[in-house]
């Protein structure tokens, strides 16, 4: 759903988690959406990090808590604030996926800077190709 986002719409996701508490589904989505823009820079990997481990740290409040906690979601959502930041100067780049099938359907993994597919699971062959 967010993979296809332009950094600028990821940002705004990122902001709009504020208003909807504890929506795990949206976070974890916009947690794998946004961790290839780490590649952008230094500063972008260590924000994506932050967002991703405020986002386990509230998955496990419930553990801990029997509910999720509101400290924990206000952790998430700063980290998220933060990541949107960086994001949104970005405005609309985006980054390009594989498109080849893979065997739970399109590859849909991150190309590197070449244009190649890291995939170690491998690809099927093109449908026109069996």
């Amino acid at each position: 759903m967010f993979k296809d986002l332009t950094a600028a719409a990821l940002a705004d996701a990122l902001d709009a988690l504020a208003c909807s508490p504890h929506n795990t589904g949206a976070a974890s989505m916009l947690d794998e959406a946004t961790m290839a823009f780490g590649r952008k820079s230094a500063a972008l990997a260590a924000a994506q990090r932050a967002f991703h481990r405020a986002r386990f740290d509230h998955m496990d409040s419930y553990r801990a808590a029997g509910a999720y906690t509101e400290d924990s979601w206000q952790a998430t959502v700063r980290a998220a604030g933060h990541l949107a930041a960086l994001l949104r100067p970005l405005a609309d780049a985006t980054i390009a996926r594989c498109q080849r099938p893979a065997g739970w359907g399109t590859c849909n993994l991150p190309l590197d800077d070449d244009g190649e597919c890291g995939s170690t699971l491998g690809h099927l062959p093109a449908p026109s190709q069996t």
